[in-house]
């Protein structure tokens, strides 16, 4: 895994090689980076060669001790957004038009588990402010490589409807009210690229509709797989930790988790952001 190319990961390579997705974050650079003056320009230079290569190698990119979790929290979203600088810029993430959110449990929905899905923007950043209490709510990721390569070798016919066009209705959230797109697809790059949101693409299908069986049927398929052991790889955020995930290359979701009140609660910052060139 020491080259900067797409590989068919799965937990266990990952576990095996974790420089190539993710890096520590040295104290000095974290203090460094927070003052967001020209030797910041410095780091955030190394975060960005980092950030580039890990996305092209796996499809997302982790770094740990990233800032401070006790500084105040608008002193971590702008150094947040110094280093987004040149890579991309901040998106609304709802209908509301938000540009940024702090995630939380809301009346005990933290106690269900998140599925695997693609949000609807080039790059997902997520900085933990504060993990669950009792060490649960990993955040899960699943290479869309890796699941192409095993439904090529186990079921081409489901991969053949997957690499079909899905309609996606979203009418009243961010971004385009209407996703039409294939599933899994090659990039013009030869990347694996990945879409999907399992209740939204579902919601367009007719299951008293025999027509739609098959493509039902594809998508019980994609979800055996995505949820097969070692198949995705869990990830628990530290304090401070960053993750950005390329929607295009890597789905993620969440385990479940059981929240405390108070301070430590999990809270976990969250902005959408598409690239610069797009």
């Amino acid at each position: 895994m020491s080259n900067s190319v797409e590989i068919s990961w799965d937990a266990a390579r990952l576990a095996r090689d974790p420089a190539a997705w993710s890096l520590r974050l040295p104290e000095d650079d974290q203090h460094t980076l927070a003052a967001t003056d020209d030797d910041a320009g410095k780091v955030r230079a190394t975060v960005h060669a980092f950030v580039d290569a890990a996305i092209e190698r796996v499809g997302f990119a982790h770094i740990a001790d990233f800032v401070d979790p006790a500084a105040p929290e608008d002193d971590i979203v702008r150094t947040l957004l110094f280093v987004l600088d040149g890579i991309g810029v901040v998106v609304p993430q709802n209908g509301a038009g938000d540009l940024r959110q702090v995630l939380r449990d809301r009346d005990g929905d933290g106690a269900t588990a998140l599925g695997f899905h693609c949000d609807t923007c080039d790059l997902l950043v997520l900085v933990c402010l504060q993990p669950a209490a009792a060490g649960q709510g990993f955040t899960r990721l699943a290479g869309a490589r890796r699941v192409n390569d095993l439904l090529e070798s186990e079921d081409r016919e489901t991969l053949s409807l997957l690499r079909g066009d899905w309609t996606y209705d979203r009418t009243g959230r961010a971004g385009p009210q209407v996703v039409v797109s294939p599933i899994l697809f090659t990039q013009p790059d030869g990347t694996i690229g990945c879409y999907y949101q399992t209740r939204t693409v579902r919601a367009s299908l007719n299951p008293d509709d025999p027509a739609d069986a098959p493509r039902l049927a594809a998508l019980d398929v994609l979800d055996e797989v995505l949820h097969r052991p070692g198949v995705g790889f869990d990830l628990m955020m530290a304090a401070g930790d960053l993750l950005i995930i390329r929607n295009s290359r890597a789905l993620h979701g969440r385990s479940p988790y059981l929240d405390q009140p108070g301070p430590k609660a999990r809270r976990i910052l969250r902005l959408w952001v598409d690239k610069e060139t797009r």
